[in-house]
């Protein structure tokens, strides 16, 4: 009987395909590259790290501004007319935003690191582009 073995065999890459896989939804092993990163790519990745600067100061803000809570929700009372702990959604909501956006910034980080092409998803990009919200 014949055995026929493989003519090529890819060592398991768990690590980079997680990273290329969460940061660019390309999972497969052709999908990567090695190639430089377009200047369009560059452009995101600069508009990654200015919201993540954005969002930095937004979350600080928020913070920091616990002694004017009070203040806030009396304000927001006299405009709409019934009371609401405001604050407490806007940190969240701030809060996760800065999660979310420093989690892509680390993995782009990583992607300079090893050397590997960004190409950031679509999904990511429409969700990065936009601006902490004041609610």
């Amino acid at each position: 009987m014949v055995r026929h073995q493989p003519l090529q065999y890819y060592e398991p890459q768990l690590c980079l395909s997680c990273l290329t896989g969460i940061y660019g939804c390309r999972w497969k092993r052709y999908q990567r590259s090695h190639d430089d990163t377009t200047p369009w790519e560059r452009l995101w990745f600069l508009l990654l790290t200015f919201t993540f600067g954005l969002t930095l100061t937004w979350l600080y803000f928020w913070w920091e501004a616990h002694n004017d809570y009070d203040e806030f929700n009396w304000y927001l009372y006299n405009r709409m007319g019934y009371w609401s702990d405001w604050p407490v959604p806007i940190l969240v909501t701030t809060a996760a935003a800065f999660a979310y956006i420093a989690g892509l910034l680390v993995l782009a980080l990583c992607h300079i690191a090893v050397g590997q092409q960004m190409n950031l998803h679509w999904l990511h990009k429409a969700s990065s582009g936009l601006p902490p919200s004041p609610l």
